[in-house]
C-alpha cells in the first residue's frame, strides 16, 4: 500500500531549522493510518490532539500546535506533602522554584529531563524513577515514569501514556512507546514526549486505549497518508537541542525568516549580517532561519545545478517573516 507524505518540504525545513537548538513549531499535522494488530485503540482527544477510529479500523489523527495559552498559576506545595521519595521531591522543587505558571513549571521539568537523561534500550534495567535518575538513562517507560514522578512531586497532575509510533517514512523507529500527559485545569490534558516533543506529540503517535498487549500478535501498523504542516517559528530555550515544542503564547523571542524558492530546486541558503553567518541545505525549495535579531541581512541561495539568487533582507522587529524568491529562468546565472 502506498504512502502519501505531502509535508516533506516543511518536514525537512523543520529538521534543518532545528540544528543545534530546540525549536518552537506551529501548524497542523494530520495522519491516516492502520494500527498494528494486537493493540486496542479508541477515539481520544485532548488539548491539541484528536484521534478518530473509523468503522473500517483506519485511524485519523490531527495535531494542532496552536499555542496552548494556559494561564493556570503555579505555587510550590508545602514540602513533604506528596507521596514521592524525598530525593525526587528535592530535585523537582529545585527545578520549579520561582515558576509562576504551571506551563513554566512543566517546561522546566521537561527541559531538565531532555538535557540530563538519555534513552537506553535495555528493558531489563529497573525503570522506576529512582533507578533512572541514578543511571541518568532509561527506556521510554522509565523516562515517562521519571517525568511523571518529578511533576507529581510538586503537585502537577501527570500520567504515563501507552502508545505506538507508526513508521513515518523518515527513519523514525516504529513500535511500542510511552510518553506522558500533563493536566492544565484551564486547558485540559496535553501530551509530551520528554526527549523529543514538549507540550505536543506528532500525528504518528497513536494512543492505545489499553495496556494489555499480546506481543506475539502485534504486527503491521502502516502510515497511509500524512500532511505535516508543522513549521518552525522560534527558538525554544527550555529544552535540549533537537526537541520540538509548542509554546504557551504567540509572542516571538527572536525573529525568523522562512525562505521559499518558487521552483523547489535543491541548493544551499546562506544568511549573513549582524554577526550572524548561517547556512542551511535547501530541499524542496524551502528553509527557515531562527533566532534572528532586528537588522539587515544578505541572503544568498546557491543552487546545486548552478545559479545564485541574492537579496538584502531587513528585519524591522522580532517577528515571523518570509521571502519568496522567483525561480531563475533557463540559462540565467545569478540575480541580485
Amino acid at each position: 500500500m502506498r504512502r502519501f507524505l505531502t509535508g516533506l518540504v516543511l518536514g525537512w525545513t523543520l529538521a534543518a531549522a532545528a540544528g543545534a537548538q530546540a525549536v518552537v513549531v506551529e501548524g497542523l499535522d494530520r495522519a491516516r493510518l492502520i494500527p498494528p494488530t494486537g493493540v486496542v485503540v479508541a477515539d481520544y482527544s485532548n488539548a491539541g490532539y484528536r484521534m478518530h477510529v473509523g468503522p473500517n479500523g483506519e485511524v485519523e489523527i490531527e495535531v494542532d500546535a496552536t499555542p496552548l495559552q494556559s494561564a493556570w498559576p503555579f505555587t510550590l506545595p508545602k514540602a513533604g506533602t506528596t507521596d514521592q521519595p524525598a530525593a525526587i521531591e528535592r530535585l523537582a522543587r529545585s527545578l520549579t522554584a520561582g515558576a509562576t505558571t504551571r506551563f513554566e513549571a512543566v517546561s522546566r521539568t521537561l527541559g531538565w529531563v531532555s538535557r540530563n537523561l538519555r534513552y537506553d534500550a535495555d528493558r531489563e534495567a529497573p525503570q522506576d524513577a529512582g533507578a533512572v535518575l541514578a543511571r541518568r538513562r532509561g527506556y521510554c517507560t522509565g523516562l515517562a515514569r521519571t517525568t511523571v514522578a518529578l511533576l507529581s512531586a510538586v503537585g502537577i497532575e501527570a500520567r504515563e501514556v501507552p502508545g505506538w509510533v507508526v513508521d513515518s517514512g523518515n527513519g523514525t523507529d516504529a513500535g511500542y512507546h510511552r510518553w506522558v500527559e500533563v493536566y492544565y485545569p484551564d486547558r485540559g490534558w496535553t501530551f509530551s514526549d520528554p526527549l523529543a516533543w514538549h507540550h505536543m506529540v506528532p500525528a504518528t503517535y497513536l494512543r492505545l486505549a489499553s495496556e494489555r498487549i499480546d506481543p506475539t500478535a502485534i504486527a503491521g501498523g502502516l502510515l497511509l497518508e500524512r500532511d505535516d504542516l508543522l513549521t518552525p517559528v522560534d527558538t525554544y530555550p527550555d529544552a535540549a537541542s533537537g526537541v520540538q515544542a509548542r509554546r504557551n503564547d504567540p509572542r516571538q523571542r527572536f525573529g525568523s525568516l522562512h525562505v521559499v524558492v518558487g521552483d523547489a530546486r535543491p541548493g544551499v541558503a546562506v544568511l549573513d549580517g549582524g554577526g550572524v553567518h548561517r547556512s542551511a541545505e535547501l530541499r524542496g525549495g524551502a528553509s527557515t532561519f531562527l533566532g534572528l535579531e532586528v537588522g539587515t541581512y544578505l541572503l544568498r541561495v546557491s543552487f546545486t545545478d548552478g545559479g545564485e539568487i541574492a537579496r538584502r533582507v531587513r528585519l524591522r522587529a522580532r517577528v515571523r517573516s518570509a521571502i519568496l524568491l522567483a525561480p531563475l529562468k533557463a540559462g540565467e546565472g545569478s540575480t541580485r
